[in-house]
């Protein structure tokens, strides 16, 4: 039998959870949104997936 323990693994990179106030999140889906604007080289210079980017802007 396999116990699931909620601690991290031993050896595991730590990650801190990035929090983005609501002005900058808007400010970045108003640049996401202008014509001709790559969502993915937006997404890259913030450090975050495209996806997540479509996620705000939803």
């Amino acid at each position: 039998m396999i116990e699931a323990v909620a601690e991290r693994l031993e050896g595991a990179p730590r990650q801190l959870r990035r929090r983005w106030s609501d002005e900058f999140k808007s400010q970045v889906v108003a640049e996401a949104l202008e014509p001709g604007a790559s969502v993915s080289a937006i997404a890259h210079r913030i450090g975050i997936r495209p996806s997540q980017l479509f996620a705000l802007a939803s």
